[in-house]
């Protein structure tokens, strides 16, 4: 069986993404429309997003978003992310308002 590589659990990181609402309630994370961008210091990046069924870098199992990055995908140091969700707004192309904010995540690469 040549050209078959399996892939196992420990090839990438896994994290669950969880939405709350400004008193802390959860939100359904399946029908969030977001593009997260996660950043090292040395200029490494990878988006995790989700418009409707179009999933990039994350899936939905279990009732649970669940965000991947691959193997090597940062250097070094503190990721940032820079968040950007999208809310219904009529007033906006596609019918979506964007808005958002960039902080420093808790994950170190070494």
């Amino acid at each position: 069986m040549t050209g078959m590589h399996e892939k196992y659990s420990w090839e990438g990181i896994k994290f669950e993404i969880v939405f709350e609402d400004s008193q802390g309630n959860p939100l359904d994370a399946e029908n969030m429309v977001f593009r997260f961008i996660y950043r090292d210091e040395a200029g490494q990046s990878c988006v995790i997003s989700q418009s409707g069924d179009e999933r990039v870098n994350c899936v939905f199992r279990d009732g649970k978003l669940i965000g991947i990055f691959e193997p090597n995908t940062f250097r070094r140091g503190i990721l940032t992310v820079e968040r950007r969700f999208c809310r219904e707004d009529p007033d906006f192309e596609k019918g979506y308002c964007p808005y958002g904010k960039q902080e420093a995540t808790n994950i170190k690469i070494i």
